[in-house]
């Protein structure tokens, strides 16, 4: 469907689709039923949002803090991102009965 409005698919990765316009690019990855938009002019993001609209149900769930079980952070002031699976580790060590492990010292040769 986003071919039909004008997006061209990544040729690495079929869930990344594009649109440039004249200095702006509009890019949108997809996955089952979710997406996440990054653009370079906010005004792209509310035109993404009424085209899609018009083809299917939408819910704007906001600001992007979580895709896939990663925590996303951003700092505007800053330009940085912060990408953190913090959460999916912490339910590795609960599936696995070890949350309560402390870390230890121990002595070791660190260049073996």
């Amino acid at each position: 469907m986003l071919t039909h409005l004008g997006f061209l698919r990544c040729g690495v990765d079929q869930a990344v689709f594009f649109r440039r316009e004249r200095w702006a690019v509009i890019m949108v990855l997809v996955h089952v039923d979710d997406c996440m938009i990054a653009v370079t002019s906010i005004t792209l993001i509310t035109d993404f949002k009424a085209w899609i609209s018009e083809h299917v149900d939408i819910t704007d769930l906001g600001k992007l803090h979580w895709l896939l079980g990663i925590e996303i952070k951003c700092d505007q002031e800053h330009h940085t991102i912060h990408l953190s699976q913090h959460s999916y580790i912490n339910s590795i060590l609960w599936c696995y009965g070890l949350q309560n492990l402390k870390p230890v010292s121990i002595s070791m040769d660190t260049n073996i």
